[in-house]
């Protein structure tokens, strides 16, 4: 698993995460990435935003933001034949 992204969730991130990733295993325009911790799922809205940069945004984000400020989390990329990207949250 290649890390996408790592951030400290603060108060401003429940509107929007923007990240830089240069991998590959995001699609350009608007999806949906399904993650999991290994126990919950979600589904979050990613949107390319050109030169390499994403943007989660969302409902489903900004509750997850909301249960979680000051966690530190990691997005790690898709595995092969994986239909889904791990997230790793680690609490301040």
């Amino acid at each position: 698993m290649s890390v996408m992204g790592e951030v400290n969730l603060l108060t401003h991130h429940e509107a929007r995460w923007r990240f830089l990733y240069r991998g590959h295993g995001l699609p350009g325009g608007t999806s949906i990435l399904t993650v999991t911790d290994g126990f919950q799922w979600w589904h979050f809205q990613c949107r390319s935003e050109g030169d390499n940069m994403y943007c989660i945004t969302g409902t489903e984000w900004s509750r997850f933001v909301r249960m979680r400020i000051n966690a530190m989390i990691t997005l790690y990329s898709k595995e092969d034949g994986e239909d889904f990207h791990r997230v790793r949250v680690r609490q301040s």
